[in-house]
């Protein structure tokens, strides 16, 4: 596991656990006190979730694809 806080507002956290013979990646996030740049409603930052969220699965999906392929090259 680790984690890192971005200017005192959000702790980021990723963890990794075994299974099978991959790894399974986690990603949350906790917001540490409300800034307007955040958003000014329950709303704003619920849309930010959602778009953090979708964003931090794309990264993911990125990483596993290139874990794959260089994993084949590097066996050859």
């Amino acid at each position: 596991m680790f984690a890192f806080v971005v200017d005192d507002l959000v702790r980021w956290r990723w963890t990794f656990r075994a299974e099978g013979a991959g790894t399974v990646v986690e990603q949350s996030w906790q917001l540490l006190r409300l800034q307007p740049v955040l958003g000014t409603t329950r709303e704003d930052v619920e849309g930010l979730r959602d778009h953090m969220a979708t964003s931090a699965e794309q990264t993911l999906i990125a990483l596993a694809r290139w874990v794959s392929e260089h994993q084949t090259s590097e066996r050859d």
